[in-house]
C-alpha cells in the first residue's frame, strides 16, 4: 500500500516535470518568434541567456557565450550601462557586424534593485522600419487634432524615474521632492543653471494629484517685460492694439486644475511681482482690459538660480512674495558635487543622444571619465549634454569617446592637469598626452606654421606630420 502511494506520487511528480519542460520549450519558441534577437545579463554584465536567432546573427554559438561578459561578445553594447543607470533605452540604433540594427534595452528590477537587463533586437532591416514609419505618417496626417490647443494642456514630459543619482545629497533632494509632490504646498526649486530644475518641476507635477490636469510653464526671463503681463494674465478683446478677437487666456487660467511652473522667477519685474502676489492671496485672476475676476485653482512651482535673499535686501524682489513662494524649498546640488553620479549621468546622456542622433558609441575612454570627474561643470548637466553631443558628431561611430573628441576648452583643462600624477596610471598614456599638448602649443605659437612648430619641438617636419595624424591634429 505504501509502495503504491509512493509510485503514484512519483508518477505525479514526473508528470509535473514533463509539463514544465513543455512550458519552457514553448516559451523558447515564443522568444524565437517575437524578436530578431534576445539577450539577458545579470548585475555583473554576465550573459545568462541568448536566443538562437541572435547567436546566428552575431556568428557565435549560444552555449559558448553563456557565462561570458556581454562586452566580450557584442561590440558597441550598452547592456552593462543600462544595468548601471537603471534606465531603459528604447529604439536605439546600434552597429553590429557592419549592419545597422534597432534595439531595446530594459533593466530587470527585483525588490527595488536592478538585478540585470534584457536586450531585444527590434529590427535588423532598416528599410522595413522606414516603410512602417511612412505608413504611420499617412495615418497620422488623417487625424484631425487641434494641435495648438493640445499643446496648451499637455502634461509633464518627465518623471522621478528619470532623475538618477546615488549621491547622498541627490537622494535627499529626490526624497524631499517626492514627499512634497503629494501635497498642495507651493514649491521653490533652487540651483545653478543647468542642474535640472525644470526636470524636478515636471516630476513633482507628474507625481501629484494634479497629474491629470495641465502643467503650464513660463520662463520669466525669456519674455520681454512689456509682454509678460499678457502672457501671464491674458487679455480681453480690444484691450490693446493687436489684441486677438475674443481675447486670450493667460498662463494662470490655462493652468486651472493643474500646475503653473514659473521658471527664472527671480527675473520677474517688480510691478509683475505685485500682481502675482495678489493672485496667490486672492486665488483669482483678471485679464488685461477685463472687469471680471475668475476664481482659480492652481498649484505654483517656481524656480530660480538667483540669490533671492540678496535681491530682497536690495529691493529688487518683494519680501512678501518671497515668503509666498518659499514654502517648500528644494535645493539641487551642482553636478560637480555629485561624486560618482557624474559618470552615471554622462552614460545616461550618451544613451539618450545615441537614440536621438542614430549613433552607437558605447562609452568613454578612462581618461575622459577622469577628466569629467575633475572638471567643475559650471554649466552642470546642460553643459555636459552639449559636450557629449559635440563629441558624438566628431567621433562618428567609433567605439568610444576619447580626449581628442572633446572641445578645446576641456582639452586646455587636461593640459593644466599634466603635473597631477593621479590623472592616469599609464606611462604610455601620460607620454602621449604630454606629446599632444606640446604639439598643440607649438602649433598655436607658430600660428599653424608646421616647419616652425617642428623646429620648436626639436623634431623633423615629417615626424610632426605623423604625430599630428596620430593625435587627430591635422585640422589645427
Amino acid at each position: 500500500m505504501i509502495n503504491q502511494s509512493i509510485s503514484q506520487e512519483l508518477k505525479h511528480t514526473l508528470n509535473l516535470l514533463e509539463q514544465k519542460e513543455k512550458e519552457v520549450e514553448q516559451l523558447k519558441e515564443i522568444i524565437e518568434l517575437l524578436y530578431d534577437g534576445v539577450i539577458m545579463i545579470d548585475r555583473q554584465g554576465i550573459i545568462t541567456m541568448m536566443n538562437q536567432t541572435y547567436g546566428e546573427f552575431l556568428g557565435v554559438k549560444v552555449e559558448e557565450v553563456i557565462g561570458k561578459h556581454v562586452k566580450e561578445v557584442i561590440e558597441n553594447t550598452r547592456m552593462h550601462v543600462v544595468v548601471e543607470t537603471g534606465q531603459s533605452e528604447i529604439g536605439s540604433f546600434m552597429i553590429v557586424k557592419d549592419k545597422s540594427i534597432i534595439v531595446m534595452r530594459t533593466p530587470i528590477w527585483k525588490d527595488g534593485k536592478v538585478v540585470g537587463a534584457i536586450g531585444k533586437v527590434l529590427y535588423t532591416d532598416i528599410n522595413e522600419l522606414k516603410s512602417l514609419v511612412q505608413r504611420l505618417n499617412v495615418v497620422d496626417s488623417k487625424l484631425d487634432f487641434d494641435k495648438p490647443e493640445l499643446k496648451k494642456v499637455q502634461g509633464s514630459k518627465y518623471s522621478f524615474d528619470q532623475i538618477i543619482g546615488e549621491h547622498e545629497r541627490m537622494k535627499e533632494v529626490k526624497d524631499l521632492a517626492l514627499n512634497v509632490a503629494t501635497s498642495r504646498s507651493t514649491v521653490l526649486i533652487r540651483g545653478e543653471s543647468g542642474t535640472g530644475k525644470e526636470l524636478f518641476a515636471h516630476s513633482i507635477h507628474e507625481a501629484s494629484i494634479r497629474s491629470e490636469g495641465p502643467l503650464i510653464c513660463l520662463n520669466c526671463a525669456a519674455i520681454p517685460a512689456n509682454l509678460l503681463e499678457s502672457e501671464l494674465f491674458g487679455y480681453e478683446e480690444g484691450a490693446f492694439s493687436g489684441a486677438k478677437k475674443g481675447g486670450k487666456p493667460g498662463k494662470i487660467e490655462q493652468a486651472q486644475g493643474g500646475t503653473l511652473f514659473l521658471d527664472e522667477v527671480g527675473d520677474m519685474p517688480l510691478d509683475m511681482q505685485v500682481k502675482l502676489l495678489r493672485v496667490l492671496q486672492e486665488k483669482e485672476v483678471e485679464r488685461i482690459g477685463g472687469s471680471q475676476t475668475k476664481q482659480i485653482d492652481i498649484r505654483l512651482i517656481s524656480a530660480t538660480n538667483r540669490p533671492l535673499e540678496e535681491l530682497v535686501k536690495k529691493g529688487e524682489f518683494r519680501e512678501d512674495l518671497y515668503y509666498r513662494l518659499n514654502v517648500i524649498q528644494i535645493m539641487i546640488p551642482p553636478l560637480r558635487e555629485r561624486g560618482k553620479d557624474i559618470i552615471t549621468t554622462a552614460h545616461l546622456i550618451l544613451g539618450q543622444l545615441n537614440n536621438e542622433l542614430g549613433k552607437s558609441i558605447s562609452g568613454f575612454h578612462p581618461n575622459v571619465e577622469n577628466l569629467f570627474r575633475r572638471y567643475k561643470w559650471t554649466g552642470n548637466v546642460r553643459e555636459m549634454q552639449n559636450v557629449i553631443e559635440r563629441a558624438l558628431h566628431i567621433a562618428d561611430n567609433g567605439p568610444e569617446i576619447c580626449l581628442e573628441h572633446l572641445p578645446p576648452y576641456l582639452l586646455d583643462h587636461v593640459e593644466r592637469q599634466t603635473d597631477d600624477s593621479s590623472f592616469s596610471f599609464s606611462l604610455e598614456e601620460e607620454v602621449e598626452r604630454a606629446e599632444k599638448a606640446a604639439i598643440t602649443r607649438a602649433l598655436k605659437t607658430s600660428e599653424g606654421n608646421r616647419s616652425e612648430a617642428a623646429e620648436m619641438l626639436g623634431i623633423h617636419r615629417a615626424s610632426l606630420y605623423r604625430k599630428m595624424e596620430k593625435y587627430g591634429l591635422l585640422n589645427l
